[in-house]
């Protein structure tokens, strides 16, 4: 089951939409078309929804103002809420009024090597879902497929049940994207291992910015199940209600996985830093050996490099030998030495 957008079904910086995704469905009728909105006055009909049924309307990408503002009167929706669609810096929160539930979102997904924040708003009507993209394509490839099946049981339930589904998918993509980043640590915990390099140190800083930015995203999100999960607004209702609160305790989850993974790398830097530490203290020790066992050959060669005239050894025939010999001796039993040591 896969939750990741598919980078090349949209654009991003799209300015307009090019059609407007139309679902009506009840327990016996499913119809799914699109809406071409060249001509705003054609949203006006959205609002007269069949009977019993219940309609999602999705649009993908960023819409101009005229068709935002449209869209808007169709539904009686407060102009506030037309502005704050517009505003695309928005935290996940949630907004009760009179008539329907303003929820924002954060969708995240991989667009390559690149982890994409989507801007999603979602507006919870008694007989509707409206759903506002950044760009085109999305995660709910399957409530989609959910919808075409008679049997679903989404199919008898109201658009309370089907905001869940929608936000049920947003937080499983949370968990698609947490997966890969805990298979991209446990890459780059083998790879400190075998060597150290700084650009180790880059790269647990790059993900420690990414967790932040997943948990500044999701934790919000926690608010809007919680609410959505209690008795306190007719738009949902009793029987959607545990349903929200698994989502609610999906959303701690993540957020748990998104601490944890945060400790991996706090883990993985003091391992960096005690991996350069000891490759240190073997360099040193490994210098300090050597210049050890120079000491004492140092000292015999200046000791015989003095220029004194008479000293009792330069006149002997064998000397520069002897001195060899010696040398070579002393070195050689202090290598014995810290071998037994377990010096080295």
């Amino acid at each position: 089951m896969d939750f990741k957008k598919n980078p090349e079904d949209g654009t991003n910086g799209r300015n307009e939409c090019e059609a407007i995704e139309i679902i009506d469905y009840d327990a016996q009728n499913y119809r799914a078309y699109h809406l071409k909105t060249a001509d705003p006055n054609d949203l006006a009909g959205l609002s007269v929804i069949p009977e019993g049924g219940v309609r999602w309307i999705n649009v993908d990408a960023q819409c101009e103002d005229g068709l935002l503002r449209a869209l808007g009167d169709a539904f009686q929706i407060h102009p506030l809420i037309i502005e704050n669609i517009r505003n695309r810096n928005q935290r996940p929160k949630i907004e009760e009024y009179k008539d329907f539930l303003y929820i924002v979102a954060k969708m995240i997904y991989y667009a390559g090597d690149s982890l994409v924040s989507e801007h999603m708003n979602f507006i919870l009507g008694y007989r509707y879902v409206i759903t506002l993209g950044e760009t085109k394509g999305d995660v709910f490839g399957r409530i989609r497929s959910f919808l075409e099946n008679e049997s679903a049981h989404v199919r008898t339930c109201g658009p309370d049940y089907l905001m869940y589904l929608l936000l049920d998918a947003i937080v499983d993509g949370y968990f698609d994207v947490l997966e890969t980043l805990s298979d991209q640590i446990d890459e780059l915990e083998e790879r400190i291992m075998e060597s150290n390099s700084q650009e180790h140190l880059l790269q647990i800083r790059e993900f420690k910015k990414t967790l932040l930015k997943l948990n500044r995203n999701i934790w919000p999100l926690r608010d809007v199940a919680s609410l959505m999960g209690k008795e306190s607004t007719e738009l949902v209702r009793a029987t959607t209600e545990p349903y929200l609160r698994d989502v609610y305790n999906h959303i701690v989850q993540a957020i748990d996985t998104t601490e944890t993974c945060r400790e991996l790398l706090s883990g993985l830097t003091d391992l960096h830093l005690s991996n350069t530490s000891n490759r240190l203290n073997e360099i040193m020790k490994v210098l300090t050996i050597i210049s050890t066992i120079f000491i004492p050959l140092s000292f015999l060669a200046g000791v015989y490099g003095m220029n004194f005239k008479y000293m009792p050894e330069l006149g002997l025939r064998w000397g520069y030998g002897a001195v060899w010999a010696l040398m070579l001796a002393v070195a050689g039993a202090m290598v014995c030495y810290f071998k037994k040591k377990k010096w080295f």
